[in-house]
């Protein structure tokens, strides 16, 4: 299930700026996160005991919750844009701190200008620039994202419901999937099983069993047309392959064999 479908962030403050010599503190957590893009100076930032020296164009995220200490060389003052933010994600998930997905390197046309964008509209009094300064928000932290490894910063929570039950569905898209070994995953009554599996996936089970086993057959029709559309049926769990055949048609808006021509 996507965790950004219905994710919320709230701008605290953004600004671009020198900072000051007496800049820095230590083992410090706070409930907010953090971005960090360094443009010039000397900074060290200590974060679960791994140190990092930023270099210029380096964006860093520091999640919320994370025990970090700052400073920097007065010598050599940094100079940088930086965000506090709030964000919150669909089932509760959360970023996380791992040394593999605090920093990644973004060029200055490509991030300056959504900083600049932020931070303009984070002083701005007219009412219709929070929707700006949370369109702005939301690019930076897509950019920093799509750069670091997701699973990393953001890894499944085991003992949440959909997390659970589509990795489940997923591994066993091949065999037959019932209503009650799903249920038992969640130790749920099938009854209350399928009104909670509505609400977090916005479908019946069968329904997004079906969506899953139709979008990895028409990735193998195009991928691995030589299988044949039998046994591509047969590999995402239609034992009938004519059933498959109407189901497929009536998604995709064609046959299998003619999508599979393309």
């Amino acid at each position: 299930m996507n965790s950004f479908e219905r994710a919320t962030l709230h701008n605290l403050v953004c600004r671009y700026n020198v900072c000051a010599p007496d800049w820095g503190e230590k083992n410090c957590i706070y409930s907010f996160n953090k971005f960090y893009y360094f443009i010039e100076g000397e900074a060290t930032l200590i974060i679960g005991g791994d140190v990092f020296t930023p270099l210029p164009e380096e964006l860093f995220l520091i999640p919320a919750h994370t025990k970090h200490t700052y400073f920097h060389n007065p010598q050599k003052p940094v100079l940088k844009y930086w965000s506090h933010f709030n964000l919150n994600l669909d089932h509760e998930r959360k970023l996380i701190y791992h040394p593999d997905t605090v920093r990644c390197t973004i060029p200055k046309p490509r991030i300056v200008p959504i900083f600049e964008t932020l931070a303009q509209t984070d002083l701005s009094a007219n009412p219709l620039d929070a929707l700006t300064e949370k369109t702005a928000l939301l690019q930076l932290l897509k950019l920093f994202l799509e750069r670091v490894d997701l699973v990393k910063i953001l890894p499944a929570n085991e003992n949440d419901f959909s997390s659970k039950i589509n990795a489940y569905i997923r591994s066993h898209l091949q065999t037959e999937i019932t209503l009650v070994e799903l249920a038992n995953l969640v130790h749920l009554h099938p009854n209350y099983f399928i009104k909670a599996f509505k609400k977090h996936f916005n479908l019946t089970p069968i329904e997004y069993v079906n969506t899953l086993r139709l979008q990895r057959a028409a990735k193998l029709l195009t991928q691995q047309p030589h299988l044949g559309v039998q046994l591509i049926a047969d590999r995402v769990g239609y034992n009938d392959y004519r059933y498959f055949s109407r189901l497929f048609k009536k998604k995709y808006g064609v046959s299998p064999s003619r999508y599979m021509r393309g």
